[in-house]
């Protein structure tokens, strides 16, 4: 089950993952977006194994890329032992995907949206990405390991690559 946060419960499915363990950058990122998302900036969409959460997904619109408006998936987090591939059982990392995709959906049935980005972390997030249907923006970060990539939601989408 994925399901967005309310802000009064995000302190404590915050405190329920322990970020010891990752680099100090995700840290400091992880600290960001629960700053950002108590300011509504952003909304905390969390991952449940049944009652256990396995991970999240911060979103929200933005007309950063371009200046076309589309959902960012501004971080995706699955915890560490969960992130390697089980061949019995799909990626949570899929699962938080999929979620994203069919929200943006969702919401282009009410706003102009075409497009779900995103902007890896690292060269391995990048690659599974791709092999999840996103493509790459050249040129479109700070510098290319900044690069955006891109979901188009319609097919044929000539406003993007």
């Amino acid at each position: 089950m994925i399901t967005p946060l309310p802000q009064n419960s995000l302190t404590s499915f915050f405190d329920s993952f322990d970020f010891k363990s990752e680099s100090e950058h995700i840290q400091k990122l992880v600290s960001l977006l629960r700053e950002t998302a108590n300011c509504y900036q952003n909304i905390i969409h969390a991952g449940f194994n049944g009652e256990t959460p396995y991970g999240f997904i911060s979103l929200k619109i933005t007309n950063d890329v371009d200046n076309i408006a589309g959902l960012l998936i501004e971080f995706l987090y699955v915890q560490p032992h969960l992130r390697y591939k089980n061949t019995d059982e799909p990626r949570n990392s899929y699962a938080l995907l999929d979620y994203a995709i069919t929200l943006a959906l969702e919401l282009q049935k009410q706003v102009a949206i075409n497009h779900v980005y995103l902007i890896p972390i690292n060269a391995n997030k990048r690659s599974l990405y791709e092999e999840y249907g996103f493509e790459n923006i050249p040129n479109s970060g700070k510098n290319a390991f900044e690069d955006y990539m891109v979901f188009n939601l319609l097919p044929n989408d000539p406003t993007i690559l």
